[in-house]
């Protein structure tokens, strides 16, 4: 058995050799082909997350004037609680504004000031059934006709720019990704076809001889599986590189584009398993026609 083995699996790397002319080209669309099938997965994972950060951009921040008194900010927050659309109130502190900001920003434009400039405010949050564009304009409006704060800020153009493109941002992906897929099927079934008419009278005389369509099968299936897998990883793995790259140059993407590589490895085992099935019916309908025409 393990002898028999070992001859298919020598078989297969003397097809590679001999076949190169037809696997190599093979190979290379396969590269190619995985690479855009990454990047678009890639993209539509990015997407998905840039979905999940926009519920927090349904968020509303009221900064009061430095005249209001400290006895009057609860009487306050529970005015802003009982508001429409208000899901949670937050109090945020001149100090602790100053710590937020010197945790986010470069500190040093602060340097020029002696006193804290930052005021307190209301950070709002919107509740679940109100998170939609309209409802936070409406909130934002309202809350400046009030009269109680001095600034009110609400990311109303972000809001309204990613709910105009959300179905664009997912539909597009998905279908490249499909017909990446069905590419990448074609392109194998064509690989296989082209190796299997360089190699005709081989696998013919193997039937003859009484091989199974296991023994016959199997060179070609492992080929398949190896030009998948060894196409889809280097394009894995270039992908892998740029993304780094591109992540060292705008750290604030690592939250968008990194931590793929469960994904990555999803698409090789997936790319790999495709190119090894369709070997195999490819393998298999060409001996299935050939008995036909023998009957």
């Amino acid at each position: 058995m393990f002898g028999q083995l070992g001859y298919l699996i020598a078989e297969s790397f003397r097809g590679w050799r001999q076949q190169r002319t037809v696997i190599l080209p093979s190979l290379i669309t396969i590269f190619l082909c995985s690479l855009l099938l990454s990047s678009s997965l890639v993209a539509l994972g990015g997407v998905f997350r840039v979905l999940a950060a926009e519920k927090k951009l349904y968020t509303v921040e009221a900064f009061l004037p430095e005249s209001v008194p400290q006895d009057s900010l609860k009487t306050i927050q529970n005015r802003l609680e009982s508001t429409k659309h208000v899901g949670s109130v937050e109090f945020v502190s001149a100090d602790s504004a100053l710590a937020d900001f010197r945790r986010h920003f470069n500190g040093e434009m602060l340097d020029l000031v002696d006193d804290n400039p930052l005021p307190p405010f209301f950070r709002i949050s919107m509740d679940e059934s109100s998170r939609n564009p309209a409802d936070l304009t409406e909130l934002r409006n309202m809350l400046r006709r009030e009269g109680t704060f001095e600034e009110v800020q609400a990311p109303v153009e972000w809001v309204e720019k990613i709910s105009a493109w959300k179905f664009r941002m997912i539909f597009w992906p998905v279908c490249l990704s499909v017909l990446l897929l069905v590419t990448l099927s074609l392109i194998i079934c064509n690989s296989v076809r082209l190796s299997l008419l360089s190699r005709r009278l081989l696998v013919e005389n193997m039937k003859y001889a009484g091989g199974s369509y296991y023994f016959i099968e199997f060179p070609f299936v492992l080929e398949g599986l190896m030009q998948g897998f060894i196409g889809c990883g280097l394009s894995v793995a270039l992908l892998a590189v740029v993304l780094n790259s591109v992540m060292q140059a705008v750290p604030m993407l690592g939250e968008y584009l990194g931590n793929f590589g469960f994904l990555f490895a999803l698409i090789v085992i997936m790319v790999s398993a495709l190119s090894a099935y369709f070997s195999y019916r490819t393998v298999r309908g060409f001996l299935q026609m050939a008995r036909n025409e023998q009957d």
